[in-house]
């Protein structure tokens, strides 16, 4: 950013020293008023570059059917304005969702705004909700005064692009009369659902080695592999704070484990916890090395299903009837 008297600018034959390395100059005098608006210019071409360089892009991982689905769904419902209702368990990812949709959306250059409806309603913050995304928390919280404002704003700007975060409680408010029926259809003209980490326990050994990376370089701990029975103790749990939980029981694991193995005692799971449903005959123990087994190659070749059934030395069609044999799909 240049700022320089006209003549003081002609003396140096700027213009192109500007051209190459300024992204503006002002002249003087007059240049202040018009200072802040173009330096917000500025950020947003630089947040929009990065965006296209895709390096502050975050992704949903997973190879199940589940997170392929979810990952179609993002594609469309990007490219649609409007609202849109984001619903999930604790800890299920809805805020990456949110992010996504984001960062894929016509908005994508100006920063996404939030709003806490446990406070009264930030109507400047709602309408900014016309140049970005607006994210409601704690919409089952609305005043009934607020629900009235927010409906009469969604009737005036049906394009706005509202994304409403539900873990279940707006659905619980309506059904017990506390929010308002018209309201709820006009955030929920889109819904997408996150998947609980339940749903797609195939992508258990993906997400914990993506975590186990991710955090091993921030804290130093490079290199850290699950063993065979923190993988097994991971399968079993039931993983109530879904992905959330993972990603910190990884965390803990990595500051805890004393070797370049990560235990299931690392994780805070039990051993005895993999061991409750432990195979007792010879098809048991088949079965448990065949979704092992798939497991694995899951991970390792993300969406190759080719090669990840050449690995395991099978066909396409008989890869498939396992994945479905073991509901990984």
């Amino acid at each position: 950013m240049v700022l320089a008297d006209a003549e003081r600018l002609r003396q140096i034959g700027s213009e192109e020293l500007i051209g190459e390395w300024c992204f503006a100059a002002l002249t003087l005098p007059g240049a202040m008023s018009r200072l802040l608006e173009t330096l917000q210019q500025a950020q947003a071409a630089t947040r929009l570059r990065r965006l296209k360089s895709g390096r502050q892009l975050p992704q949903y991982l997973g190879n199940c059917g589940a997170a392929r689905s979810l990952r179609r769904q993002l594609d469309r419902l990007s490219r649609i304005e409007g609202p849109l209702l984001v619903s999930g368990e604790r800890g299920s990812g809805k805020h990456l969702l949110a992010r996504l949709l984001h960062q894929r959306s016509s908005f994508a250059a100006q920063a996404m705004r939030a709003i806490d409806c446990a406070e009264p309603l930030d109507e400047a913050a709602l309408a900014a909700s016309s140049v970005t995304s607006v994210l409601l928390e704690n919409a089952s919280l609305l005043s009934a005064a607020d629900q009235q404002r927010l409906l009469d704003y969604l009737q005036r700007h049906p394009q706005a692009h509202l994304l409403t975060l539900d873990r279940g409680e707006l659905v619980q408010a309506l059904q017990q009369g506390r929010f308002r029926r018209d309201l709820f259809h006009q955030l929920a003209a889109q819904q997408l659902q996150t998947p609980n980490l339940r749903e797609h326990p195939g992508d258990l050994s993906l997400l914990a080695e993506h975590f186990a990376k991710q955090h091993g370089a921030m804290i130093g701990r490079h290199h850290r592999r699950f063993s065979e029975e923190a993988i097994t103790a991971m399968i079993s749990h039931p993983w109530p704070g879904n992905v959330r939980e993972l990603r910190n029981r990884v965390i803990r694991a990595l500051v805890l484990a004393q070797g370049r193995q990560i235990l299931a005692a690392d994780l805070g799971l039990r051993p005895a916890q993999a061991s409750i449903d432990a195979p007792v005959t010879l098809e048991d123990y088949i079965l448990r090395a065949e979704r092992q087994a798939l497991n694995d190659v899951l991970g390792r070749y993300a969406n190759n299903m080719s090669q990840a059934a050449r690995t395991l030395g099978v066909s396409r069609p008989t890869f498939y009837r396992l994945l479905h044999k073991h509901r990984l799909r």
